[in-house]
């Protein structure tokens, strides 16, 4: 598998594939307002197994699904690693000494450099926030074509020039990755060195100039493109394509399980701050047990 193919949407017709862009688009924004509501680590847990159920029941391959493996991964390790080190909140519990405050200048510059047991647990909680919505989006990359998401923009009356422009920005990193793939083989080539990742580091200095003048003359041929074919004169009617019904009440119905959620979250926090009333007694246990 290619770089590009690693990163586009895939041509097969599984469910996914033919769900709407509108769908799509929706449920991703409600899952982000679900992940930054949800402070509780059991059900941020929940939501990011229903992600990863989510690419087993589209058929991620094999290539796309270390790929993802790799970002989360990386995603977890830096949000734990930093808050470990950086944790601001008190208590908080010193597991590992890096630099003591003792230790000459640099101690008395830092105060001392810990990994704190606290700062782990947030920085894991953080993690899973970001890593839930990765693997979502994703998701919705990989199985949606650019004209899919094109036509769910322009059927919300949004104008095709700045519609035109968010879906080129979705399709920028797997262009981008076959460039430099591409560049980085010429440079190869004509050096005549050796395949790696110690010829791979010898070369970057050298990507910029190729690859910026590269993205150049694909820009111009997709501006020649696009204004040749009026695709800006075209109306939003006539690149709508239907939105079924049963996507409109699967939509509805998570669209009314967040707005709940979300309520239930404000009440709770307003009763921190004095507007308590008994007669949430109940949200507010709810509340504490999982959100």
């Amino acid at each position: 598998m290619s770089v590009r193919q690693l990163w586009e949407g895939s041509d097969e017709q599984g469910w996914a594939q033919r769900l709407n862009g509108r769908t799509k688009l929706i449920m991703l924004f409600l899952f982000a307002i679900l992940t930054i509501t949800v402070d509780n680590p059991r059900t941020l847990f929940l939501l990011f197994t229903v992600t990863l159920l989510l690419h087993l029941a589209a058929g991620t391959s094999v290539y796309k699904w270390k790929a993802l493996a790799v970002l989360l991964l990386l995603g977890l390790w830096g949000s734990m690693f930093s808050q470990a080190l950086f944790f601001a909140q008190t208590p908080r519990t010193p597991l590992v000494t890096i630099i003591s405050p003792e230790n000459g200048t640099l101690g008395a510059l830092t105060g001392g450099l810990y990994i704190y047991r606290e700062g782990i647990l947030y920085g894991a909680v953080q993690g899973l926030r970001s890593a839930s919505m990765l693997a979502l989006g994703l998701l919705v990359c990989w199985t949606s074509d650019p004209r899919q998401l094109l036509k769910a923009l322009l059927a919300w009356k949004l104008s095709p020039q700045l519609a035109f422009m968010l879906v080129t920005a979705i399709r920028f990193l797997p262009v981008m990755a076959a460039e430099t793939g591409e560049v980085i083989t010429a440079l190869q080539l004509r050096s005549d060195s050796q395949r790696g990742r110690s010829a791979v580091l010898q070369h970057l200095p050298y990507i910029c100039k190729p690859l910026l003048a590269r993205c150049l003359r694909r820009a111009q041929t997709l501006a020649l493109s696009v204004v040749s074919r009026g695709f800006f004169l075209a109306s939003a009617g006539q690149l709508q394509e239907k939105w079924s019904l049963q996507e409109k009440l699967c939509c509805m119905g998570f669209l009314a399980f967040t707005v709940i959620v979300v309520a239930s979250k404000i009440i709770y926090l307003l009763s921190e701050h004095g507007w308590y009333f008994g007669v949430f007694r109940i949200i507010y246990d709810w509340t504490v047990l999982y959100l």
